[in-house]
């Protein structure tokens, strides 16, 4: 019985070590899952906003919305996810982070996406 403990908390560590190392990627994937679930719902708002302008200011919302607003929405979203999945502590850290994918699919399923 002992090994086999011995054996679950080496793959824990390894695991760990491993998405401590690659909290950047993991962040920015979580990010951009969520930009991709909410994304439609975004456009909607603004396409509401914008519905009767000029098809220039429409056309250059549009620009500004996906380049730059999703963009600057996923350079100030990944790092508080980081602070975040940090507020659980380092060694629950990949069982977060799995139910952080777990729930974002679950939310795509429930939008239709999957």
């Amino acid at each position: 019985m002992h090994i086999v403990t011995d054996f679950l908390n080496q793959i824990e560590l390894y695991l760990r070590t491993w998405a401590l190392g690659h909290m950047t990627q993991i962040t920015t994937a979580l990010t951009a899952s969520l930009l991709v679930i909410f994304g439609d719902d975004i456009n909607r708002l603004v396409k509401n906003q914008v519905r009767h302008k000029h098809f220039v200011i429409r056309a250059l919302t549009f620009v500004l919305v996906c380049a730059f607003g999703f963009g600057m929405l996923a350079i100030f979203i990944a790092p508080g996810l980081a602070k975040l999945l940090s507020y659980f502590g380092d060694r629950y850290l990949v069982v977060v982070v799995v139910a952080a994918f777990v729930g974002i699919g679950m939310m795509a399923e429930r939008k239709r996406y999957m």
